[in-house]
């Protein structure tokens, strides 16, 4: 792991807007685990930042959202703010800008993968934007988030409907063979704080879709974007928007 003050230089170097308090930077890293190490004496973890940084975030997302998709109604935006801003997601990022680099871990923390832990990858994240807030101010804060969070805002955006899945293929389901889709869970993987479910559909007693995602409901989803998918494209002449 690198931890020296040339590897945060590195790392500072790499964001879109550096930070000029080097001491808020290290801050960003130090797990409350590592509290209890002799070299981690005096020290201030991130949780005060990663509780800062959660609001700054959700607001930045949420102005986004609702700038982005002026016809959507609160429960869209909502549904559309917790698939971004989600512990799954924010670990991603982090991982991304490789912030498992830094991590300062207890030993035993480190000793069981602490640092790829998506609670403790996606905390160190919003430790950063509090940083870049404290830093620099809400506006760079806010384009800091808008920079990351573009892309995938843009991703949700290309899905029309995309919260529409299951209802679409009930209701197709049911016009083409007069069944109900049925969803089964293949497995469930992965440690308490960090499961994988794997969710397959069939329709008229075929497999036509399967789905991984952190929970259950996402996974059906996915499966169900997929089932529609082929049945769409199986039956376009009668299928026809």
């Amino acid at each position: 792991m690198q931890r020296t003050d040339q590897a945060l230089k590195i790392f500072n170097s790499g964001l879109p807007f550096m930070l000029k308090d080097t001491g808020l930077l290290k801050k960003v890293f130090v797990h409350t685990s590592f509290l209890n190490e002799k070299a981690g004496k005096g020290l201030e973890s991130n949780e005060r930042l990663e509780f800062l940084g959660d609001s700054i975030l959700g607001s930045a997302i949420s102005r986004m959202l609702f700038d982005r998709f002026p016809d959507a109604d609160e429960g869209t935006l909502t549904s559309l703010r917790a698939r971004l801003v989600n512990k799954k997601t924010l670990a991603s990022i982090a991982a991304g800008l490789r912030m498992n680099e830094y991590l300062l871990l207890g030993k035993g923390e480190q000793a069981g993968g602490g640092d790829m832990n998506p609670t403790i990858l996606s905390a160190a994240f919003e430790a950063l934007v509090a940083a870049v807030y404290l830093d620099s101010g809400i506006k760079k804060a806010f384009s800091f988030i808008e920079h990351i969070f573009s892309h995938a805002i843009e991703g949700v955006a290309a899905v029309p409907g995309h919260f529409d899945f299951k209802p679409l293929l009930q209701e197709t389901a049911q016009r083409l063979y007069r069944k109900a889709p049925s969803y089964s869970v293949v497995s469930e993987t992965g440690p308490a704080h960090s499961k994988i479910f794997e969710i397959e559909v069939s329709v008229n007693g075929e497999l036509l879709g399967r789905g991984l995602a952190s929970n259950k409901k996402d996974a059906e989803q996915a499966a169900a974007g997929e089932a529609l998918k082929r049945l769409k494209e199986r039956h376009a002449d009668i299928l026809k928007d």
